[in-house]
């Protein structure tokens, strides 16, 4: 959970602004886990609820693409939207409203936005070999010395059926 009290928002009149600076170690949801995450958030009370805006620096574990190993990723995360007020619908659009004690969650909108953030196609390095194809092996630690197709992954000899 990441906690904000509103309060001072909830009644004022539109334009009035607040920040709130973040500066968390770990964050886990249930498939993604932010090493840290830290930055400011701008809210302004605006007429269909309290604007949500700020750039938020974190940290996700990522495997890359060619050698399949885990590495640390920096992203930023771009936020902008809309926390709706005490009573207001829960909806896909807006996932996150004011409770009547005038405490908001950012949770949802922080992992939705850290899930557009991620990398698709991550590599650990610019220069990141890959992995053997017929082995398996990260060329990455040092140069292959299986022969070609002599040391399959034993994870592939269910495929050597359809050859039959």
């Amino acid at each position: 959970m990441i906690r904000v009290n509103l309060a001072p928002l909830v009644h004022a009149e539109l334009g009035l602004r607040e920040l709130v600076t973040l500066n968390l170690s770990n964050l886990t949801f249930e498939d993604l886990t932010l090493n840290y995450l830290k930055g400011s958030l701008h809210f302004t009370r605006v007429a269909q609820g309290i604007l949500c805006e700020g750039h938020l620096n974190a940290e996700v574990q990522v495997e890359c693409i060619r050698c399949l190993t885990l590495f640390s990723q920096p992203i930023v995360i771009e936020l902008e939207d809309i926390v709706g007020l005490p009573g207001a619908d829960l909806t896909p659009e807006r996932p996150v409203r004011v409770t009547e004690d005038y405490w908001v969650d950012l949770a949802p909108l922080i992992y939705e936005y850290a899930w557009l953030e991620i990398p698709h196609n991550a590599v650990c390095s610019p220069h990141c070999k890959g992995i053997c194809p017929d082995c398996g092996g990260n060329l990455n630690l040092g140069e292959c010395v299986c022969e070609e197709g002599a040391a399959l992954d034993p994870r592939w000899d269910a495929l050597k059926t359809l050859l039959k």
